[in-house]
């Protein structure tokens, strides 16, 4: 059995730290206000995800089409002449690792892990590439065997296309595959239709969404003696 589990969301969640920072920077540099930066991050990476579906957009254009939707908004065109994108993106890359993300040991605890006999991590990226996410895993995910990775800035490809899914069966050397992520259209529409089984992660809630079309809630973490 393998399992393949989604990395943001699921495994980890992004630093509320690293989210203040990143605009801290990002409004000195801009000299453009913080509401302004939040909205077409957001917007931008909205844009991706929307993308991302049926192509796939590199991190470096986000960070160009970012500016160009701020210089946009402040009605100023010599902010994209005037900043370099790459700059940005290494700056916030450097934050990344200084405020890294938060990782979800209640999951940890619900997953039978002797079911298993190899596991990989998987995700779409946006801002963030696999390469920035291997750093932070490689200090504090040790303890775990992590048989291979999947990110879509590297296979240029990004759930729930089928190329990302195939890939991970073929990596997992096609052994009974179930994949676990948060997301419903992107990892368990995406693994489902794949033929893959897929295991629904929610308000520490894990349910099963089986290939014949059932789905059940097969543990529910108890917080306080509360469901």
């Amino acid at each position: 059995m393998h399992l393949s589990i989604d990395f943001w969301r699921t495994v980890a969640f992004s630093n509320p730290v690293y989210s203040q920072r990143r605009l801290d920077f990002l409004e000195m540099e801009l000299k453009v206000s913080r509401e302004i930066i939040s909205t077409s991050l957001k917007e931008v990476g909205k844009f991706a995800d929307n993308y991302n579906v049926a192509g796939h957009l590199h991190i470096s254009e986000m960070y160009v089409m970012l500016l160009v939707l701020i210089s946009k908004k402040v009605n100023d065109e010599t902010l994209i002449s005037r900043h370099d994108p790459t700059f940005l993106r290494k700056t916030v890359d450097r934050l990344f690792l200084e405020y890294p993300p938060i990782l979800n040991f209640r999951l940890f605890a619900m997953i039978d892990w002797s079911s298993y006999d190899s596991i990989n991590l998987s995700s779409n990226t946006g801002y963030i590439s696999g390469d920035l996410i291997k750093s932070f895993l490689e200090n504090t995910l040790s303890e775990f065997q992590i048989n291979f990775y999947a990110f879509s800035d590297e296979l240029e490809c990004s759930k729930p296309q089928a190329k990302f899914f195939n890939h991970i069966r073929s990596q997992s050397k096609n052994v009974k595959l179930t994949h676990l992520g948060d997301d419903l259209f992107a990892d368990i529409y995406g693994a489902n239709s794949c033929g893959i089984d897929a295991i629904y992660y929610n308000n520490n809630c894990l349910k099963e969404y089986t290939l014949n079309g059932e789905h059940s809630n097969f543990y529910r973490l108890h917080d306080n003696g509360k469901q």
